[in-house]
């Protein structure tokens, strides 16, 4: 079998974990978990493991109705927060019964013409907002500033992927932002190892970072991590800014797209609050990886020091870390009522 990572072509896939029949690989370049390739070869021939029929659809319009008035709903404004480009057009990309074109209609009445979602196998419920469109992303003839692809690219071979990046690039405006919310490696690792589930959800890909910049890069896109956030990556097309400083972004969003924004003030909140946040959380665990390094780093150098203490010193430092660690312990112990 060819080993070859199928999404950055660079790297070799080795075993990861059998589920539900299918072998399920691990890049050790792009980092990306995939199906195994002769899986890939078929489905890109039209043989899915997960039939996306009406059962499918019966649960999935479930699951897309939570989301639309929630996470989507978030994201949706998050995209527009960190656009830098006035957002006039904006498009759900993979947008399923539509429920998320209907949310972002009801937010913004006066500016529910801006809004449009595009799906290729549209269920029998769906929207009727008039713009709803079925077909491929590259048929639209419309230009957008942005929009979100939401619960999508897990299911797509790296084949797919890309084809949905090309059609992408051709209804692009310059500087367009796109924000895809999907699993990538590290939530699977480490905080959904269920995740992939190639016969119930359909889902047979979570890309690593430097795999979708193998994708997306020759098609004008630049791909970047949402920090504090395992579950997006942003797709600017053809930018003329620098890398984006997110920090920068959250606290000078482009005066026309904070205008939109505040047009429903639960957007804008919902958008502000969930960027600082998880950029926050992201620079948390920054600086707590450093210290640890900094503590492994010291070690040796305090154990040696330590041994060159005379006696009775060393006996003081042990009854002074014990008193230490004796404290953090009842401060962690529930007091009688129950407070701490």
């Amino acid at each position: 079998m060819d080993m070859t990572c199928p999404v950055c072509a660079l790297g070799e896939s080795s075993f990861f974990k059998r589920i539900d029949g299918y072998d399920y690989m691990q890049c050790g370049t792009c980092g990306s978990l995939h199906i195994d390739r002769p899986t890939l070869d078929e489905i890109d021939a039209g043989k899915s493991p997960r039939l996306y029929d009406e059962g499918y659809w019966r649960e999935e319009l479930r699951s897309a109705a939570d989301r639309s008035g929630g996470e989507s709903l978030v994201r949706s404004a998050e995209a527009i927060f960190y656009t830098r480009r006035p957002v006039r057009r904006f498009l759900d990309i993979g947008t399923g019964p539509g429920y998320l074109l209907d949310q972002l209609a009801k937010q913004f009445p006066r500016h529910a013409d801006m809004f449009h979602g595009v799906e290729l196998f549209p269920p029998d419920e769906r929207s009727q907002h008039p713009n709803y469109h079925v077909g491929e992303i590259g048929d639209l003839q419309d230009i957008f500033d942005a929009g979100v692809c939401v619960e999508v690219v897990e299911h797509l071979t790296p084949r797919m992927l890309n084809g949905l990046a090309r059609g992408l690039a051709k209804v692009s405006a310059l500087g367009s932002l796109w924000l895809f919310n999907t699993g990538m490696p590290d939530l699977v690792l480490n905080q959904d190892p269920g995740y992939l589930d190639p016969l119930h959800r359909g889902h047979i890909v979570s890309y690593g970072l430097k795999g979708l910049i193998h994708i997306f890069e020759p098609h004008g896109f630049r791909v970047s991590a949402v920090p504090g956030k395992n579950y997006a990556f942003i797709a600017e097309f053809q930018p003329t800014d620098a890398a984006p400083d997110f920090e920068y972004r959250i606290y000078h969003p482009l005066p026309e797209n904070k205008a939109l924004l505040d047009e429903s003030g639960l957007m804008y909140q919902a958008a502000a609050e969930s960027a600082r946040a998880s950029f926050f959380h992201e620079q948390y665990l920054a600086r707590t990886r450093w210290a640890l390094e900094l503590q492994q780093q010291r070690e040796p150098y305090l154990k040696r020091w330590f041994r060159k203490l005379p006696a009775p010193a060393q006996t003081a430092a042990r009854r002074l870390r014990n008193h230490w660690q004796t404290l953090q312990t009842d401060r962690k112990r529930p007091t009688p009522n129950g407070k701490h």
